[in-house]
């Protein structure tokens, strides 16, 4: 298939495949779909064509249809396709213990093959423009096409960086056990992607922190990018009473960098706060919590498990705490709180996708003492923090808009299809193979 003159022009009018994968469990409120759906709907209003394919679960296709027909409803996508990629379990075992991406795909060849095929045949059929790519288990299909159909992958979170982070945590814990399966883990997400950030056009990191990361990885900086999420303001924040000596944290809560910030706060430093505010409610917030979790709640710590109105959650709050001990660069959380109207504490890896002078206004704890003290004196005074609070909120408002976010999309889709166009007048036009 030769570039299409829509590829050598990059005209106003985009058609792009976006190739997602969704987590149910958590509806709207998982990061990786808040991305999807608001990155869609503005492209969208900017008068572009988002196609989503979404890899289907036989035994959750009925629940698939009846979500995303509804967002197609609502104008939040164009269309989307169901794509099926299955395959044997000891073929997948096999992929899985050559940890080479390539071998693995080798082994895995005759099912990606039908995968690669209707991915084909939808970029000819929708005259495809530029693919995304954000499903981790299909990114084969960057390497199926290579030089013939320009392809950004959106990795969002470094999986390296959570994974060194995650060990220094278990050394410093001395669980050896699960230590040894995550140092092996590391090495298969190292090599997965340092292969195909090198096979993609371009790659998009949720942070400046997993950018960084990417940049050590592939060698290439050039090619890697940073986009933020956004965040959109609640329509009744405002009108929420806010309820004193009330601390909250969110997130899903079967994902260990979520679960295990809430446990060590609960017990590293929790205890210091209420000696000194004993009427203090911790509500950790959020789908799926773990068991070790739902045994710590009692009468100062409430587990609510999934909650439909998130923002009204957090703006009836009077502190949201982020006291994240891993995980990737960018925290949803943080802004979410911040456009809530909600004052924030953290710990600096909660903040640090943020400028220094954003996180100068924030209360920062290196340490359960330091992060401790910071939420005793925000409830002891907490009128101090009403101007910081207000400063906060604007630049979120400002900087984290999803219509600015998009702009910044765009450049990135552009800039490929520039490259792409500037290459095609170079050499002779490659084709997309029928096999």
């Amino acid at each position: 298939m030769q570039s299409s003159p829509k590829q050598r022009n990059a005209p106003a009018a985009l058609n792009l495949l976006w190739v997602i994968d969704v987590d149910y469990s958590t509806r709207h409120h998982h990061g990786a779909m808040l991305r999807y759906l608001n990155y869609s709907r503005q492209l969208m209003a900017a008068g572009h064509r988002v196609h989503f394919m979404v890899q289907s679960d036989p035994a959750d296709s009925q629940r698939e249809r009846e979500f995303f027909d509804q967002l197609k409803r609502d104008g939040t996508f164009t269309d989307f396709f169901e794509c099926t990629y299955l395959y044997p379990r000891w073929k997948n075992r096999l992929a899985t213990l050559s940890i080479f991406p390539a071998l693995g795909n080798r082994w895995l060849a005759s099912e990606q093959a039908a995968v690669a095929s209707y991915c084909r045949e939808l970029v000819r059929n929708l005259d495809i423009d530029l693919c995304i790519l954000s499903n981790r288990e299909l990114f084969f299909l960057a390497a199926r096409f290579v030089g013939a159909l320009p392809t950004i992958i959106d990795f969002c979170d470094c999986f390296t960086l959570y994974r060194m982070r995650e060990i220094k945590l278990l050394w410093k814990n001395r669980n050896f056990i699960e230590l040894l399966a995550s140092l092996r883990q590391l090495a298969e997400s190292y090599l997965k992607e340092r292969y195909y950030s090198r096979t993609a056009d371009a790659n998009i990191a949720v942070s400046p922190v997993d950018k960084h990361t990417f940049d050590k990885i592939n060698g290439q900086p050039g090619k890697n990018h940073v986009l933020l999420n956004g965040v959109s303001s609640p329509k009744s924040a405002s009108k929420i009473e806010k309820a004193t000596g009330r601390l909250i944290f969110s997130g899903n809560m079967n994902f260990p960098p979520n679960y295990e910030s809430a446990i060590w706060f609960i017990d590293r430093i929790l205890p210091s706060v209420l000696r000194a505010h004993p009427e203090t409610e911790f509500v950790v917030a959020g789908a799926n919590p773990v068991p070790q979790l739902l045994e710590r709640a009692n009468k100062n710590v409430r587990v609510t498990g999934f909650v439909e109105d998130m923002a009204s959650e957090i703006a009836a709050s009077s502190l949201y705490v982020a006291p994240m001990i891993m995980g990737g660069g960018f925290k949803n959380k943080v802004v979410e709180a911040l456009i809530s109207g909600t004052y924030v504490a953290a710990t600096p890896m909660a903040v640090e996708f943020l400028g220094p002078e954003a996180v100068s206004q924030m209360l920062v704890g290196d340490s359960a003492e330091s992060l401790a003290a910071h939420i005793v004196h925000f409830l002891s005074h907490p009128e101090e923090f009403d101007a910081r609070l207000a400063a906060l909120h604007a630049m979120v408002a400002r900087e984290f808009s999803w219509e600015h976010r998009t702009a910044e999309l765009l450049e990135i889709v552009e800039q490929v299809l520039r490259a792409r166009s500037l290459a095609d007048r170079r050499q002779p036009a490659l084709t997309l193979p029928l096999k």
